[in-house]
Parts: C-alpha cells; sequence; structure tokens
C-alpha cells in the first residue's frame, strides 16, 4: 500500500548493470523503498537507472581497485578476495535505491496533485534530503570511509 491508501501493484522489471555491480529490480524497490501506487513502471525504471548510473560513476575508483585484485563481480566474489560480499550488495543497491527515491520523490507534484491526496512528507525537501544522505552513506560505506571527511587546507 503506498502513502495514499492505494494498492502497490508490484512490477518484476530488471534492471540490468554492468556485470560487476548488482543487477536491480523495480519491484524490490517498490517492495522495500514504499513509493506511492501512483507512479508509473517506467517513471520507477527510469529512476533506477539514472540513480544506478551515478552510483556506479561514484563508486569507479573501488570498482577498479577491486578488479585489480581479481574481482569480477561483487555478488560472486571469491570470499578470499571480499569477506564482506553480501554487505556490500546489500549496501550498494540501498545506495541507489535511496537516490532513486530521492530524485522520483521530487516529481510526485507533478504525478498527483488532488488535494485530498497531498501528503508532505511525499514533498518535502526533508525527505528528499534524507532519502540523499542515505544514498550517500551507503557509498561512502562502499568506499572505506566514514559518515564524515575533513581535509586539513
Amino acid at each position: 500500500m503506498s502513502f495514499s491508501g492505494t494498492p502497490t501493484t508490484f512490477v518484476e522489471r530488471a534492471i540490468p548493470n554492468d556485470g560487476f555491480w548488482p543487477n536491480l529490480g523495480v519491484a524490490e524497490f517498490q517492495a522495500g523503498y514504499r513509493l506511492p501506487a501512483e507512479f508509473l513502471v517506467d517513471l520507477l525504471a527510469d529512476g533506477i537507472t539514472i540513480a544506478m548510473g551515478e552510483v556506479n560513476r561514484d563508486l569507479a575508483k573501488r570498482k577498479t581497485a577491486w578488479q585489480a585484485v581479481g574481482i569480477a563481480s561483487v555478488e560472486t566474489a571469491d570470499p578470499l578476495l571480499l569477506p564482506e560480499r553480501a554487505f556490500y550488495a546489500a549496501v550498494y543497491k540501498r545506495a541507489v535505491y535511496c537516490r532513486a527515491k530521492a530524485y522520483l520523490l521530487q516529481q510526485f507534484a507533478t504525478v498527483n496533485r488532488r488535494a485530498e491526496a497531498a501528503n508532505l512528507a511525499k514533498e518535502s525537501p526533508e525527505t528528499h534530503e534524507t532519502f540523499l544522505s542515505y544514498s550517500q552513506q551507503a557509498v561512502r560505506q562502499i568506499q572505506g570511509r566514514g559518515r564524515i571527511t575533513a581535509v586539513l587546507l
């Protein structure tokens, strides 16, 4: 059920990735991140694809470093090379799905504007910033960085 009380129909639609990072899916995104049911599947897939590209770009150095030690895919990596492979796969998905949700929630006002269905949690800048923050925290975990970085100038 979405924020508005409309039942959500989960749609099995794969979002293929680059072979290194895990593939993603619209149904997994819908189930885990409770997007409003009013979103069209194509819009959800587009949001996931855009977020995936951004996160992949953010993690390009980590991918290169892992590939240099023989890791061809995070999900199927040798446990001796990447003991926390399941953790990294889950955190990667969190990074993408949170970024996709932040992007999509900003579009909700153009999807449904009925006064009786208005819900500030779907549209508020704080919600958008919160999910961008979740995504960035997940990216930083994979990069091996903490939540905060300080640099001496």
